[in-house]
This record gives structure tokens, C-alpha cells and sequence, in this order.
């Protein structure tokens, strides 16, 4: 594997089950054993109903782009040479919306609504980000 050089999410204690999902090629939610909300990012206490008692679940890893834009002009040099890359927010199943990269797919096929797929690259034997790519 090469060096991955640019920078690595820092997962916090309450994120890190996020994070262990990914290692394993999984999207993992958050959910609430109370109403059954899923939401992301992860919070102490789920915003529909309060309740805390809160469990992550191996979600689903197919979605479609909510939102999008596409950098042209990075702001970390670290990022420079991917330009022009996707940023897009993926909705989820059951709305919940993750930010990430929508890689292998040409720019003028990105689009709301496209239908996605997430991928795993494996960017440190500690991280592994989740990205999109067309379905």
C-alpha cells in the first residue's frame, strides 16, 4: 500500500464505531433502540425522541447523491492534484446523509438523484474512508 499523505479524519470516542464499520467495509448508523431513528453524524442522544439508548447497525451502502459540488480549486495543497474531484452528500435509506467523494464518475455525469454505491479505500491499517462511486 502506498503512503496515504493527505489528512485522516480523528475519530472521537463517539464516532469510532463509524470508523470500525469502515475498517470492516461497512457503513455503520447509529440508531435509537427507543423510536428507530437513524441518524448521522452520531450524536449522545437521539434528536427525534431524546432517549439515549442508542445502538450502531450495519446500514445500507447503496444510495443516491443528494447534493453536490465539484472543487476545482482545493483549499489544502494536499488535495491539489485530485482536482477537479466530487464532493457530494449521499442520502441513505431512511434519510440519513453522509458527506463524502464520489469517485469514478466523469463530471458531467454527476447529478442529484445519481444512483450510488459506497466504496472502501483503505487509506492507513487504522482508516478507511468511505466513498461513493455510480451504482
Amino acid at each position: 500500500m502506498n503512503a496515504y499523505t493527505k489528512p485522516l479524519p480523528r475519530p472521537s470516542a463517539l464516532s469510532q464505531p463509524f470508523w470500525d464499520g469502515a475498517r470492516q467495509s461497512e457503513v455503520r448508523v447509529q440508531t435509537c433502540r427507543a423510536c428507530g431513528h437513524a441518524e448521522h453524524p452520531p450524536r449522545v442522544q437521539c434528536t427525534a425522541c431524546w432517549s439515549d439508548d442508542l445502538e450502531w447497525v450495519s446500514w445500507a451502502q447503496e444510495g443516491e447523491v443528494y447534493s453536490y459540488t465539484v472543487c476545482h480549486w482545493p483549499t489544502m495543497k494536499e488535495f491539489k492534484a485530485d482536482a477537479p474531484y466530487i464532493i457530494a452528500i449521499v442520502e441513505l435509506p431512511g434519510g440519513v446523509r453522509l458527506s463524502s467523494n464520489v469517485v469514478d464518475c466523469p463530471l458531467d455525469r454527476i447529478a442529484v438523484g445519481l444512483k450510488v454505491k459506497a466504496v472502501f479505500e483503505r487509506a492507513t491499517d487504522d482508516v478507511t474512508l468511505i466513498k461513493f462511486k455510480p451504482a
